[in-house]
C-alpha cells in the first residue's frame, strides 16, 4: 500500500517571481489605454455613416482587447504557460493597435481623442517583454518536472507551436520507487 503525502507548500505551488508585479501593472497601464481610449471614440455626433462604422468597429476592438488583458491580468500568478503568451501577446498586441489607431488618426479617417506616440508605448512594451523573457519568469512559468525549455520554444509557443511535446515530457522514476 502506498501512503498518502501530505504536499508542501514547497510542492504545491510555485512562489511568483516579484518582478511580475512589474508586469502586472505595465498590463495595468494597457487596460487603462484601452479603456480611455474606449471612452474617447464614442462620440455622440458623427459626420458620416463611413465614420459611424469605423467608430463601432473601434468600440468592439478596444472592448475585446480589454477582456482580453483582463483575462491576463489575472492569469499572471497562475504559472500556466496559456498565461505568459497571453501577457506577451498582449502587449504586442497593445503596441500594434496603438500604431494602427495613430496611421488612421493621421490619415483622418478616425479620430480618437488619446492616442500615444508609438515611440511612448513602445517603452512600457519593451520593459513588459524583457520582464517575460527573465529566466526567472519562464521558470515560473515552465510546466512541473520538466527543465526550463530554450528560449526559441517560447518565441515559438508564442504562435502556438506546443513548448513541450508528448516525446520530451516522460516521468523517469528512480530503481527504489518502482
Amino acid at each position: 500500500m502506498s501512503e498518502y503525502v501530505k504536499p508542501t507548500r514547497s510542492r504545491a505551488r510555485k512562489k511568483m517571481p516579484r518582478v511580475l508585479i512589474v508586469g502586472e501593472l505595465m498590463l495595468t497601464l494597457v487596460l487603462f489605454r484601452y479603456l480611455i481610449n474606449f471612452t474617447s471614440i464614442v462620440s455622440p455626433v458623427e459626420s458620416t455613416v463611413w465614420r459611424m462604422i469605423i467608430n463601432f468597429v473601434s468600440i468592439l476592438f478596444m472592448l475585446g482587447m480589454s477582456v482580453l488583458v483582463v483575462r491576463a491580468i489575472l492569469g499572471v500568478p497562475s504559472a500556466r504557460p496559456q498565461s505568459w503568451r497571453s501577457v506577451v501577446r498582449s502587449s504586442i498586441l497593445l503596441f500594434i493597435s496603438n500604431w494602427l489607431l495613430s496611421v488612421l488618426d493621421l490619415q483622418g479617417i478616425i479620430y480618437s481623442g488619446f492616442i500615444m506616440s508609438p515611440e511612448l508605448v513602445a517603452v512600457p512594451i519593451i520593459i513588459a517583454e524583457i520582464i517575460m523573457f527573465l529566466p526567472s519568469v519562464r521558470k515560473f512559468y515552465t510546466p512541473p518536472f520538466t527543465d526550463t525549455p530554450p528560449l526559441k520554444s517560447w518565441l515559438l509557443y508564442l504562435i502556438n507551436i506546443p513548448m513541450i511535446n508528448a516525446e520530451s515530457y516522460r516521468l523517469v522514476c528512480s530503481e527504489s520507487e518502482e
